[in-house]
């Protein structure tokens, strides 16, 4: 009978805490389950689009390489930002439709595609390239603040410290300051390779040669005086 006693002690236990906690233990369950479920039903709906994107994205480069067929491969590029705005397919396909208004020289259109591009919270990498291109539309522009803003936005990135260095120093010539250009483009030139690029290489140096010059002159001039 003890036995029995205990047996039904814990019954009495275990309905007590089925009463107390089971309710919850098994909806708890169940949200596991839907959330798994839910995982995999999100995960299979992001491939599905992705694939789809990718689809589109094929079609506008095919597009864009048979004579005439710029248009339609435009019109693709649209629907894609439209359709799949999440996806990298449409990043790409801003980036395409930035640097053909580039070419026509409608710099507003460009910086609003580069603008759009970034709103997307692409993947990291691509961050650094969309920044500079639109630093590079917006030094165009003659928007100089916005341009120095947008390249602060290109950090720890060895493959775009020259040219983001570089444009950096073109945007602080245009503001008058000549001390931090120099310095910019010093940074540009040091973190080139020696055997690197040696055309860049040339640019910066002739930049910095011709940021020397009025200082040399200003210093004869004193000294003739």
């Amino acid at each position: 009978m003890a036995d029995y006693r205990t047996e039904e002690e814990q019954i009495e236990l275990l309905k007590k805490w089925w009463k107390e906690n089971g309710r919850s233990t098994v909806v708890g369950a169940v949200l596991s389950i839907s959330a798994f479920t839910g995982w995999q039903f999100w995960n299979n709906q992001q491939r599905a689009m992705n694939e789809a994107a990718a689809d589109v994205y094929q079609q506008m480069t095919v597009a864009d390489e048979i004579p005439g067929g710029s248009e339609n491969a435009g019109v693709l590029a649209e629907q894609l930002r439209k359709d799949y705005p999440s996806s990298v397919y449409a990043v790409f396909a801003a980036l395409q439709l930035a640097r053909e208004a580039v070419v026509a020289n409608d710099l507003p259109r460009a910086a609003s595609l580069l603008v759009w591009s970034l709103e997307q919270q692409p993947d990291a990498s691509l961050i650094p390239l969309i920044s500079l291109r639109l630093a590079q539309v917006q030094y165009a522009q003659g928007e100089m603040d916005n341009a120095l803003l947008s390249l602060s936005k290109i950090k720890d990135s060895d493959v775009w410290q020259v040219p983001s260095a570089e444009l950096r120093g073109d945007v602080l010539l245009a503001q008058g300051k000549n001390d931090e250009a120099m310095a910019s483009y010093a940074s540009a030139l040091s973190a080139l390779e020696s055997s690197a690029d040696p055309e860049r290489r040339a640019t910066l140096e002739i930049k910095m040669s011709a940021l020397a010059k009025p200082v040399k002159a200003a210093v004869s001039a004193g000294n003739a005086q």
